[in-house]
């Protein structure tokens, strides 16, 4: 699969995946109200009916089967997530391997980041409590964003040369790195079903789905 057929059929992948969000929260979206009357300033000033809090966002229909599907599909997503994290932890090695002392604090600083990051996604999800709407369809999202950065060498480029303030010989190498990475990337999902990747943040987080369907 080439680098350019690959990315416009995760443009795709995306919109698709946007246009089911959109379903799933339909019933749960507040209302636009419409817009003012011309001169509608100096009109009567009309009263406001009541405020009402928002009821919660509804849970997709097809939760109870999405988790059956991940139990069925469970040992092809866990090797799925574990050999991209193999690939992830190489680069990071690769990358210090490549660092002055003096770029060592910007290496930390950046690991901090990700971490507060990943603590920042997971935000509001808590064992004793069912996933929402929402939050399964940025879960299943969310490795699509990922594929993106991997995919896309030249910005991810830019910005790690920019974090760890790389010399233009840092550069030449850590561009290696990420053509490697993606290469290795591309291969691990040609050589998986689909469903490993668009699952692969949710699986974890399965029980909380609810029962399966039988």
């Amino acid at each position: 699969m080439t680098s350019r057929v690959f990315i416009a059929l995760l443009t795709v992948v995306m919109f698709g995946a946007g246009y089911g969000a959109r379903l799933w929260t339909e019933r749960s979206r507040c209302t636009v109200p419409p817009p003012p009357a011309l001169l509608g300033e100096i009109a009567t000033k009309q009263k406001e009916p009541p405020k009402t809090n928002s009821a919660p966002p509804e849970r997709p229909p097809n939760a109870a089967r999405l988790a059956a599907e991940i139990e069925r599909l469970r040992p092809g997503i866990e090797e799925f997530r574990s050999r991209m994290e193999e690939i992830d932890d190489e680069m990071d090695r690769q990358t210090l391997a490549l660092l002055r002392p003096d770029q060592m604090p910007l290496w930390e600083k950046l690991l901090k980041r990700r971490i507060e990051y990943r603590q920042k996604e997971e935000a509001g999800i808590t064992a004793d409590r069912l996933l929402t709407a929402e939050q399964i369809s940025s879960l299943r999202q969310r490795p699509l964003y990922k594929l993106l950065a991997v995919v896309v060498v030249p910005q991810k480029l830019e910005w790690i040369v920019e974090e760890l303030k790389l010399d233009d010989g840092q550069k030449v190498k850590m561009r290696e790195i990420l053509l490697a990475r993606r290469d290795k990337f591309l291969a691990l999902v040609d050589s998986s079903p689909p469903p490993s990747l668009s699952l692969s943040r949710l699986a974890p987080l399965a029980k909380q789905l609810g029962e399966p369907k039988k």
